[in-house]
């Protein structure tokens, strides 16, 4: 239902954003709508008597360039103009597109007020003798443009060679600026499909072991390196290549030549403006992709088995590569105008200190935006990262606006951008109405650590939260990942009392144990928690305070009367589409019947639809197991307290589940991959939560002995922001 109701309002959205604003040259727009007239006027000699010329030197009037007024009104000029309409436009072609060209782009700025023409095309043809043509202008012997004149067949060559040239070049450009675009929005659906092959489960799981899951190089994919940055899979690397590949095409492809050149002599130039304007152009195409990617509500999430974390990736790198097509276009058009004498002009012109503006913004959300500064000081980073974003687009705006008028066709991915991010936000603020305002309860488990649980929501995976008392900036929200959605208790009962946990979470994806699968298979589970009080039921995240809103928060433990909360959510593998297929599930197939999950810390919570997943009315499928490496004893017995239903809960059994926990020591990854996949009977679905660091090993080793006939599929549930 919400896949269907994104897809009718994108229908909605985007046809209004094209309905606004230009077409795209050579897609519903012709850049040179006659393109022979445009021939004669490139090859119209411009050097005029004028009236405005009296009492000017030879010399003087030599430097000047005829007002449009001048052009309107002067014999010569119309009379010479018409008859090279009349030599080299086909006779084919309709009377009123000459005509339409004749009142409206014969003269540049000919729709100034004042601009009027003494003749139509045809009373200045008539003044012409077409039978007997006069000779060209000689510019040794004539000055000045006094005289009606015919023009060249080789100077017309020329010039048409010139309108020719610029119309392919603006045709390529619409054309790879669309490819960029498109393929950024289909290539992931496109590539999330071919994982319906039927492929025999063996040959599918050596694929990825080559050619998805690890790292490009090296052995750290979670685990960011130099505090900059995190390397992709082998699977991100691929599609990343085909951005970049194709970013280049479409920045230094299709610049076909075309001689002799009117319009650009120099091929040096001619390249360096048009490089100039297609970086431009397409990095205005990338725009629309980047808050796409970087959405929280994208299309492309549930059109895809791709993850938030993997998109987040893209995201960083179209931006990257969208800001050195901006600081592309910048250095271009600083050379042409400090080689052409014009810079100090064009630099008091509006389009070009706009035009700064953008490029600015856009260089200085690259550096601000590395791992770094967003670990450090994550509010502080939003909160710039917003404000550079939208300087950007709006220096964008303006420089296109104030040089184009409207008429270039570029504010349409404008529009796209701005729709994508207003049906964003719109959708955020859905989330938020579904739950309204509610109570959280603070309660510090120990020095470290604190747990939130908020009564009246129904909820899973992560979710967002506002604590709008807690902190002035009250926009300020904060991404959870949520242990379950429990059913509740009354005030009095023994079970709503809080309990002591240990660790706190790195964000993870979705952590729940839902109530359908526990009523399908006929058990209920009960969890000791104060977000149960008042017979609620609710949701209970663990929080490791750092600095910012989760500072502040902590110091709200202990307040019995709880603090107002927003809910954001639910986000997660909840709701799945068809084209999501199951990837993200955790449910035991007939191809890999075995479930293992490694988590470490407060990761366990993301484990556990996995473990829930496995539960049946009937008799396991294959093994379920659990190894966990835990500091101290406190979240193992909360997380017992839901397996409570499960049939007999000990230290070594959950049910059916298979635990195997360690307290105070770190967990032999390697050695416990080894041992329990080459013991299996059947393919095993591996998934890991905890540490960034035993997560990487854990997907490292995975690969390693699927490289050598291992059968397992491997789900990772830390997610990188």
């Amino acid at each position: 239902m919400l896949l269907s109701n994104t897809l009718a309002a994108a229908a909605l959205l985007l046809p209004a954003a094209v309905s606004a604003t230009e077409l795209l040259d050579g897609y519903g727009r012709e850049q040179y709508s006659l393109p022979c007239a445009w021939g004669c006027r490139y090859a119209m000699p411009s050097n005029l008597d004028c009236p405005e010329y009296a009492g000017m030197t030879p010399e003087e009037k030599a430097e000047q360039y005829p007002s449009a007024a001048c052009f309107a009104n002067d014999t010569s000029y119309l009379t010479s103009f018409a008859l090279c309409i009349d030599t080299y436009c086909p006779k084919t072609i309709m009377s009123y597109k000459i005509l339409k060209f004749w009142e409206t782009d014969m003269i540049y700025g000919q729709d100034e007020p004042g601009v009027v023409l003494r003749y139509s095309y045809s009373d200045a043809l008539e003044l012409v003798d077409t039978k007997k043509p006069p000779k060209p202008l000689d510019p040794a012997t004539e000055t000045v443009f006094n005289r009606t004149i015919s023009i060249g067949a080789e100077e017309y060559e020329a010039q048409m060679n010139g309108v020719k040239g610029y119309e392919a070049v603006g045709k390529n450009e619409s054309t790879y600026s669309l490819l960029v675009f498109l393929s950024g929005v289909v290539m992931p659906v496109g590539f999330s499909l071919l994982r319906l092959l039927p492929f025999p489960a063996k040959f599918r799981s050596r694929f990825y072991a080559y050619f998805i899951d690890p790292p490009a190089w090296g052995r750290k994919h979670s685990v960011p390196v130099l505090g900059l940055g995190f390397i992709p899979t082998r699977g991100q690397m691929i599609f990343i290549t085909y951005l970049i590949g194709i970013n280049l095409a479409a920045v230094f492809a299709g610049y076909p030549r075309y001689s002799p050149n009117g319009l650009f002599p120099d091929r040096r130039y001619e390249l360096m403006r048009h490089m100039g304007n297609r970086a431009g152009a397409v990095a205005f195409a990338n725009i629309p992709l980047v808050l796409l990617y970087g959405g929280r509500n994208s299309l492309l999430l549930w059109m895809t088995n791709w993850s938030h974390s993997t998109f987040l990736l893209l995201h960083r790198w179209v931006a990257t590569i969208c800001t050195l097509q901006v600081c592309f276009h910048s250095l271009m058009w600083l050379r042409i105008m400090v080689e052409a004498n014009s810079h100090a002009q064009a630099a008091k012109q509006p389009y070009w200190y706009w035009g700064i503006i953008g490029t600015l913004s856009f260089s200085l959300l690259i550096p601000l935006s590395v791992y770094y500064f967003r670990k450090i000081a994550y509010e502080v980073f939003l909160i710039g990262h917003i404000f550079l974003a939208i300087m950007a687009i709006v220096g964008s705006w303006y420089h296109i606006w104030k040089l184009y008028e409207g008429t270039g066709g570029f504010d349409i991915w404008l529009y796209i951008a701005i729709s994508i991010w207003s049906f964003d936000r719109f959708l955020r603020i859905v989330r938020v109405s579904k739950h309204g305002i509610k109570r959280a309860y603070v309660t510090r488990i120990d020095e470290e650590y604190i747990r939130v649980d908020v009564p009246g929501v129904d909820c899973h995976g992560y979710c967002y939260a506002y604590f709008p008392t807690v902190s002035w900036r009250m926009w300020e929200n904060h991404p959870f990942s949520v242990v379950g959605c429990n059913p509740g208790h009354p005030r009095n009962d023994p079970h709503s009392t809080s309990h002591s946990d240990s660790e706190g979470p790195s964000l993870s994806s979705p952590t729940s144990v839902t109530d359908a699968a526990a009523k399908e298979a006929g058990i209920v589970h009960r969890t000791r928690t104060i977000a149960t009080r008042n017979g609620q039921h609710g949701i209970t995240f663990f929080v490791r305070p750092h600095s910012g809103l989760t500072k502040l928060l902590a110091k709200k433990c202990g307040v019995e009367a709880g603090i107002p909360v927003l809910i954001e959510g639910t986000y997660g593998h909840e709701g799945k589409t068809y084209l999501q297929g199951n990837d993200g599930h955790f449910a035991p197939t007939p191809e890999y019947p075995n479930v293992l999950c490694i988590a470490g810390g407060v990761g366990v919570t993301a484990v556990l639809p996995a473990l829930n997943s496995s539960l049946s009315l009937y008799a396991p499928m294959g093994t379920t197991k659990l190894y966990w490496g835990i500091r101290n004893r406190g979240l193992v017995d909360a997380i017992q307290g839901m397996m409570m239903g499960l049939g007999e809960v000990t230290d070594t059994k959950w049910g059916h589940i298979e635990p195997h926990i360690t307290v105070g020591s770190r967990m032999n990854v390697r050695q416990i991959l080894e041992e329990e996949l080459e013991h299996a009977v059947g393919g095993t679905t591996v998934v890991a939560c905890g540490p960034l660091a035993m997560v990487d090993d854990v997907r490292y080793t995975c690969a390693a002995l699927a490289r050598h006939g291992t059968v397992v599929r491997y789900i990772e549930e830390a997610c990188t922001w």
